[in-house]
């Protein structure tokens, strides 16, 4: 095989390569959102609920920041209520929408059972809007 083919072969699989490996980490670069959900009894400025909410919470894993812009539930009907504010409600810090959620931190969306509309909590899916990205989907309530 002459040289110039070889040195050719060679360089095509290391530009594939390279450009695979470029593909990959931007696609991993942004933001990494992932959703969660469960029951509590927050503590905000020194005062403890009364009563139990339920939260959802979106984490950001990535290295670039991400805008939520509203949080909700998918209900085993298929039924998706979606708020675009978090209600007031006693011994919660608010957290208003939209939300910058920077790269390695986190943020809790409080709410009270009437979102659930009579359904099994337990059954039902949080979920986040993330601007740009759409719908991120968490994993059951209490899982």
């Amino acid at each position: 095989m002459p040289a110039p083919l070889v040195v050719s072969i060679i360089a095509l699989a290391l530009s594939l390569a390279s450009i695979s490996w470029q593909a990959w980490s931007w696609w991993w670069s942004g933001p990494i959102v992932k959703v969660t959900g469960a029951f509590d009894s927050p503590i905000y400025g020194g005062v403890q609920s009364d009563g139990g909410y339920h939260f959802i919470q979106a984490v950001n894993t990535g290295r670039a920041a991400a805008t939520i812009e509203a949080f909700g539930v998918t209900l085993p009907s298929g039924l998706k209520p979606i708020r675009y504010r978090q209600d007031d409600l006693d011994a919660v810090e608010p957290c208003a929408l939209p939300y910058r959620l920077e790269p390695q931190s986190s943020a809790r969306w409080y709410f009270t059972p009437q979102i659930f509309q009579g359904e099994e909590p337990k059954e039902t899916r949080p979920f986040v809007m993330v601007s740009g990205k759409g719908q991120k989907d968490g994993k059951k309530f209490f899982s």
